[in-house]
């Protein structure tokens, strides 16, 4: 057996691994920008497939700088959030090309994500940008506001494409985005980011004919041609309004706090486009061959616990959707399959932030498991209930569809795997009702594993963090191709 520690919850455990055990980790950290200002502006200066941004607004333009929420990135940046970099040196360019700040309004695209309070937002935009814009010129996009929302129309497919009024309202329209995976960013930014549960709701369901194709393979993935199909209606509408968007990302690398790597500036698909090969530089894992058994150790830590309190539904995604289903290529874990999880499992919650969470995890799940028929019966009561639309809008509570979402986003890893074990809870019974069997170690359920799969079956360790996605190819799932036993 092979010591080594493992992340589990808010600490570390000593776990005992079979001496055949492939341990994959991030690729080491790309360099960090040496002067991300002068890159950005560089960027500004010559946007990919786009006029330079003083070229594309006049004195009387109104310009709206819409921008991930908080719960991007997971880690905060060295030296800086990269918003609060950004958008005072994109004002400086919009006041070169005349247009003063009182025609520019500032967004949060938090989409069905909670509010932000004027001291979360100040984390990543600064004090002296939240206050210059006051509480009138900086918002958080309301899902839930009609006077607040247009509809564009509706793809080829039917999916409606509804957005926030501001995007229409405005001559230039400027994203600036931290994508911290191929999930994010690109079309995602306006369509999901600064939209509504009418239009999220089609892409953000659990779907019966998945294949499997991860949201990290932005190359086959479904969800990314959906996002622009939605992209193309946006365009067509903005079109005979004169109306432009600029995309500007800013990627960090794999270090632990992240640093800045690149910069990309354009339209959204010539930006995003730079962005992607980035991140698959520094993020995606060339492994060779599946496994048997695959262990993660899960972090009390994702997107949407940010300034909050992780809870059994955010464990459950993050075990399945975001470590389990981030892969490229065919997933880690072979079909039939194990994976194996540590986290403590807390039965805990916030009922300010995760309002709808507590409900569904503690009356829903108690008479019904399956997220297909959970959506169809509570989607549309869950987002439409008059006391989650009011936390929503005025009291920082995710939107009352979000934690049906989440649920939903881990059908295919529980159809594509034959069992799935939790290590380590504290609650046993919380790991059942999420849909995973306890276990008291992680010894305990590799040992569990090796009596189903046999005791020879291969195992992959995934060691987290910082988070990474394997790029899976077929063949022996023996090779090592990164190992180190702390």
């Amino acid at each position: 057996m092979i010591p080594t520690r493992i992340v589990c919850g808010d600490r570390q455990i000593k776990v005992n691994l079979p001496e055949r055990t492939r341990v994959i980790r991030a690729p080491d950290p790309l360099p960090a920008l040496p002067d991300p200002p002068k890159t950005l502006r560089e960027a500004l200066a010559v946007p990919r497939g786009m006029d330079p941004l003083t070229r594309l607004v006049g004195p009387k333009a109104r310009v709206t700088i819409a921008f991930d929420d908080p719960a991007k990135p997971l880690y905060p940046i060295k030296g800086g959030d990269f918003r609060e970099l950004a958008i005072p040196i994109i004002l400086e360019e919009l006041e070169r090309a005349g247009v003063g700040r009182h025609r520019v309004r500032l967004l949060c695209a938090n989409a069905l994500h909670r509010q932000w309070t004027r001291s979360e937002l100040t984390r990543i935009l600064g004090a002296k940008l939240v206050r210059a814009f006051g509480t009138s010129r900086l918002r958080c996009h309301d899902a839930e506001d009609p006077d607040r929302l247009v509809l564009l129309g509706a793809t080829a497919r039917g999916m409606e494409v509804e957005v926030n009024r501001a995007v229409v309202e405005s001559d230039l329209v400027i994203y600036v985005g931290v994508p911290a995976t191929p999930f994010n960013g690109g079309w995602k930014s306006m369509a999901v980011g600064l939209s509504s549960w009418r239009s999220i709701r089609h892409h953000h369901r659990p779907f019966p004919q998945a294949r499997g194709i991860s949201t990290q393979d932005h190359e086959r993935s479904s969800f990314h041609k959906l996002m622009r199909e939605m992209g193309e209606v946006i365009e067509a509408a903005l079109a005979p309004r004169g109306t432009r968007i600029l995309q500007v990302e800013g990627i960090v690398n794999s270090a632990i706090p992240p640093e800045i790597c690149g910069v990309f500036a354009g339209s959204i698909e010539d930006a995003h486009k730079a962005s992607l090969a980035l991140l698959d530089r520094q993020f995606a894992l060339p492994v060779t061959g599946q496994a048997d058994v695959v262990v993660y150790g899960l972090p009390n830590n994702d997107y949407y616990s940010r300034y909050s309190v992780f809870n059994p539904i955010l464990l459950r995604n993050l075990a399945l959707s975001y470590a389990a289903g981030s892969y490229q290529g065919m997933p880690l874990a072979r079909a039939g399959g194990i994976a194996i999880f540590a986290n403590p499992g807390h039965r805990q919650g916030s009922a300010q932030n995760h309002p709808s969470y507590v409900e569904l995890f503690d009356k829903v799940l108690s008479r019904m498991r399956d997220p297909f028929e959970i959506w169809d019966k509570y989607a549309e009561e869950f987002a439409h209930r008059p006391e989650y639309v009011h936390r929503y809008r005025t009291a920082y509570g995710f939107h009352g569809s979000h934690p049906l979402i989440l649920y939903g986003q881990g059908v295919y890893q529980l159809k594509h795997l034959s069992r799935v074990f939790l290590a380590c809870p504290e609650h046993p019974a919380v790991a059942r009702r999420l849909g995973f069997e306890p276990f008291s170690t992680v010894e305990e359920a590799i040992a569990e594993a090796e009596r189903t799969l046999g005791p020879d079956c291969s195992i992959t360790y995934q060691a987290v963090p910082p988070f990474f996605w394997p790029r899976v190819s077929s063949g022996s799932g023996g090779q090592v191709l990164q190992s180190h036993i702390p």
